[in-house]
């Protein structure tokens, strides 16, 4: 037995010793790394994108390679250990060669620079169809070449061709893959600050090369490779190279004598190679707000709020307003408006270290308005008849704004360098607006045969607010000698501050045993509102062998506010507003500390990439009130907040990305503030100083393919949002008799809306694209199809109530590719959308609406043009009397002039039926409504074009070498291979 034991562990000692020398001759035969560096011009230090980086293994021959990045890397994988040639070429310089020894740990060569002077290819001409779409990575990048358009066509034209793009032809937003874009670049960098219709309808269509469209990474996740969860839809214009030397341009003027309507614009680029300068200007009468209306202090005037979200939900960073209507570009106004305003924008690299962009505008913006709206609000079990709220009102306002911005990144040296984001902006807003409101009730049926009045408020309101927001931020970056090893330090500091006053004077009728009782108020308000936003951050990473890395990080984020709003009534006896409204006057203080500590794990390698991480934040949030009744709140929130992202490339042109996230997101001071909103004494509104903070976790998948050589690409898109403590709204309504709660008297048939904590809201959205050429008719097929599901909470008159809001949508795009001559569109989106309530499913509902276009431009002979746009907008499903079924018909007959056609003189017809509509349903937890807004209808303008172009021959129009897409900008996505989150340490 003793030896059977001996025996059987001589066995499996030996079958040990000999796996184990197996597994080492079997990592000694495969060990593999990888070889990296970053190649540059070696005169002005300019990065060399798809320039070849070729191994060739000593004396095997074999070889190893790769392009690079846009950012100027480059990387080699699974390179087994040897010595071999390193060869580095690009077209027009000398070729670099070295020996270099790769061992079994990653090999950094560094920056590696090119002499100019290599040798030109002459008469060699590659003649082939470019691919339509490419996918790279996290990037979808379309050929501008691929998408004929007219000679005189704007960027704004060429994108609505591009697969997965669609503009809003009411609001002019730009959605990308059913995501809201919300930044345009050019050639990488920023293009007039973060306005995106001064770069789409100024940059001619002829300078575009490609179009790329990603999630673009915060600077902080683009330097250390870690998602923070501060991604931006972006879409980046890449020129081509024969456009980055010279002078372009274009000036505009016409006139319409029948209807007074006029326009004037222009703009001039004058591009230096890497200096840009640009300067776009336009005044006119026709509803093209081309470049303004950012942050109107009338629509929303508060003193900023959100504070610091937590991971991803930094709402607070910056300061600033953060209740604005988008940060990205504000809905154009409804009704008419006047504008007039300039925009200066400046890109240069200042040495080989620094970089700078900036920009300024100016806007002023008169505008005139006349809007219809009906109410429906959801009724309580036992409610025989439908509470409805119908308003009219006339309005007009102008809103004069300054704004500037500026971008600086200065590289002390290939391991420091400092980024600094100043912006400023201030505003003047004043208007006036005249309205008529009634509350009543009527049969669930929708007839208002049979009404029964509630209440009804005329109202005169006069309002004057200025607005200065300043905002900064510092972000100091260092990187180690050991590479994914870096080191940041960011500042944050933000400040605003908004002053006016208003006046109101209205009468109010409500029916008290049939019979109508009327009251009046005549206010004169004062308001200051300061805000403040102070926040700083630290950031390690440490790689962990050779595909990992962890990061630490702290941020700390303190956002004071302070409002202080003083109503006062009309005294007859002493003829001025002298007595204080306790009741509508306030005077608040908050403040909001967070303090938040995270660890973070990210796993990388060619196909694979994926991170966890987990940030426990606490917060405490203190608001102390004196008006309208004194008191303080003080409430603290310890959360610990989860993320994980995964990123996996089947292949070049296929890759699939995961992402899961938390953060939270605290109410806003106008939000917390108990002060009584009366512009409308039917419709009051005030705060809630006892909300509390809300949290949120996302989820989404994307799937993106291309098979370029076919010109075909698919995009998928799947995500979802649930939210605890979700700050809804709470109404209540005085029926019969008036009111008092808390102190705010509601008059009969009115109602007081504040804000409350729910849980339970939830939404998810889904969003697919396919598209490919037909070589039969020369065009390009886009389809897109969608379903969103959302739920919303609501207390509606002390009951709750889920709004439930399920709709799909079908989409299709057929756009021309035969010759500039003929260039047309065709598109049609329909949405199909229900309301459900869970108070009274029987009073559900359903709305359809669709949108139809063609755009045509024709080029019948040689210098006459014939333009069309017609779109036909249908909305059924609303309310009586709301329905449209209209035909929106634009034409335009234009003669060109001089000998290089640079002139055009022009016929425009806008509305040519006279059918121009603006419809609006919005949905909400207490009611759903639909709001008709006056537009601007047919009018004739004739004008006159000239446009500007002057090139240096042959200005930055190197030749290329085939596989390289040498026109490339830098593309801000992090550098990371084929795109995407970054690669750590990298600037």
């Amino acid at each position: 037995m003793l030896a059977n034991a001996y025996l059987s562990r001589q066995m499996t000692l030996r079958f040990l010793l000999a796996l184990l020398l197996f597994t080492l001759l079997l990592t000694t035969a495969h060990a593999q790394t990888t070889v990296s560096g970053r190649v540059l011009d070696a005169q002005d230090q300019s990065v060399l994108p798809g320039a070849n980086v070729v191994l060739l293994q000593l004396p095997d021959s074999v070889r190893r390679g790769a392009a690079v990045e846009p950012d100027g890397t480059f990387t080699v994988g699974s390179v087994p250990a040897g010595r071999y040639r390193l060869t580095v070429s690009f077209l027009g310089y000398q070729d670099l060669q070295r020996t270099v020894q790769v061992g079994t740990t990653q090999l950094n060569l560094g920056t590696l620079t090119l002499q100019t002077g290599g040798i030109t290819l002459k008469g060699v001409e590659v003649v082939g169809q470019a691919a339509a779409a490419i996918q790279k990575g996290d990037t979808a990048q379309f050929n501008a070449g691929s998408f004929k358009t007219n000679p005189d066509a704007s960027a704004d034209d060429l994108i609505k061709k591009m697969p997965g793009i669609v503009v809003d032809p009411t609001t002019g937003r730009v959605q990308a893959q059913g995501e809201q874009v919300q930044r345009i670049l050019v050639d990488g960098k920023e293009f007039f600050g973060n306005d995106p219709d001064a770069v789409l309808k100024n940059l001619p269509a002829e300078v575009i090369d490609k179009i790329q469209v990603y999630d673009r990474a915060s600077d902080q996740s683009q330097f250390t490779g870690f998602d923070d969860g501060n991604q931006q839809k972006t879409i980046n214009i890449i020129t081509k190279p024969q456009f980055r030397n010279g002078k372009f341009g274009r000036v505009v003027a016409g006139y319409g004598p029948l209807d007074d309507r006029y326009r004037v614009s222009g703009n001039l680029n004058s591009f230096q190679g890497k200096r840009r300068l640009s300067v776009v200007a336009q005044t006119n009468n026709i509803n093209e707000q081309n470049f303004g209306t950012d942050d109107l202090l009338g629509v929303v005037g508060n003193s900023g709020g959100g504070g610091r979200g937590g991971r991803g939900g930094r709402g607070g960073r910056g300061g600033g307003n953060s209740g604005n209507a988008s940060d990205f570009l504000v809905n154009q106004q409804g009704g008419i408006s006047q504008t007039h305003a300039i925009g200066l924008n400046y890109s240069d690299a200042w040495g080989t270290k620094t970089d700078v962009q900036g920009s300024y505008f100016f806007n002023l913006s008169d505008n005139t308005s006349a809007t219809s709206l009906l109410r429906r609000y959801v009724p309580t079990a036992g409610q025989t008849q439908d509470l409805r709220y119908a308003e009219d009102s006339r309005a007009s306002s102008r809103n004069i704004n300054n704004r500037f911005n500026l971008r600086l990144d200065h590289k002390f040296d290939s391991m420091n360098s400092v980024l600094w984001r100043p912006s400023f902006s201030m505003q003047r807003n004043t208007g006036n607006s005249l309205l008529d409101g009634n509350t009543f009730l009527a049969s669930p049926d929708g007839g208002t045969s049979a009404t029964t009045p509630q209440g009804s408020n005329t109202s005169s309101y006069r309002s004057a607010l200025t607005g200065i927001t300043g905002n900064s931020r510092l972000l100091y970056r260092h990187r180690f000698a050991k590479r994914g090893r870096t080191f940041s330090a960011g500042l944050d500091a933000g400040y605003n501050n908004n002053r006016g006053d208003n006046n109101l004077l209205s009468s109010t009728t409500f029916f008290r045993q049939d019979q109508p009782v009327t009251s009046s108020l005549n206010q004169f308000s004062e308001l200051t509102q300061t805000g403040w936003n102070w926040s700083g951050s630290l950031d390690y990473t440490e790689p962990l062998g050779q595909n990992g890395a962890i990061q630490v990080e702290y941020d700390v984020d303190y956002t004071p506010n302070k409002s202080d709003k003083r109503t006062f009534d009309f005294v007859p006896g002493e003829q001025e507003f002298s007595r204080l409204n306790d009741t509508l006057s306030s005077v608040f203080k908050s403040n909001y500390l967070t303090n938040a500590g995270e660890l973070s794990y990210r796993y990388q390698n060619k196909e694979l990439q994926w991170s966890v991480g987990a940030e426990l934040e606490h917060a405490r949030l203190q608001s102390d009130q004196e008006f309208p009744r004194p008191g303080n709140t003080q409430r603290t929130f310890l959360n610990l907040l989860p993320n994980a992202q995964l990123r996996y490339n089947f292949s070049k042109q296929q890759n699939l990305r995961v992402n899961y996230r938390t953060s939270t997101n605290a109410p806003s001071v106008t939000q917390l503030q108990e002060v009584v909103n009366n512009a409308n004494p039917l419709q009051l509104t005030t705060g809630n100083p006892n909300l509390r903070q809300e949290s949120r976790q996302n989820l989404f998948v994307r799937y993106s393919s291309a098979v370029p050589e076919k010109s075909r690409s698919f995009f998928a898109f799947l995500g979802g949002s649930y939210v605890n403590n979700y700050i809804t709204n709470n109404t209540i309504y005085a029926s019969g008799e008036p009111l008092t709660v808390d102190g705010i008297v509601i008059p009969a048939g009115g109602q007081l809306t504040r804000p409350v904590n729910l849980n339970q809201q939830y939404s998810v959205r889904s969003f697919a694209n396919y598209s490919q050429p037909l070589a039969l008719i020369k065009s390009n097929l886009s389809l897109n199809a969608g379903v969103n599901y959302a739920q919303t909470p609501g207390l509606v008159f002390g009951e709750l109530n889920y709004n439930r809001t399920p709709s799909a949508s079908l989409g299709a795009s057929l756009s021309s590719n035969i010759s500039p001559e003929v260039d047309f569109t065709l598109a049609s989106n329909s949405s199909q959308s229900w309301v459900r309530n869970s108070l009274q499913p029987q009073l559900n509902n359903r709305f359809f609406s669709q949108n139809t276009s063609l755009r045509l431009s024709w080029i019948i002979i040689k210098g006459i043009t014939l333009k069309s746009d017609v779109n036909h907008r249908l909305y059924s499903g609303l309310e009586a009397g709301f329905n449209q079924n209209f035909v929106l018909w634009n034409a335009s007959l234009g003669k060109k002039l001089f000998a290089n056609q640079q002139g055009e003189i022009q016929l425009f017809a806008f509305d040519l039926l006279g059918q121009n509509n603006s419809i609006q349903r919005n949905i909400a937890a207490a009611y759903t409504e639909d709001v008709r807004t006056n537009i601007l209808q047919r009018y004739f303008l004739l004008s006159f074009t000239y446009n500007i172009r002057s090139f240096g021959s042959g200005a930055g129009a190197a030749p290329e070498r085939e596989g390289r897409d040498s026109n490339e900008g830098p593309r801000p996505g992090g550098g990371r291979p084929e795109g995407g989150g970054g690669r750590p340490g990298g600037f």
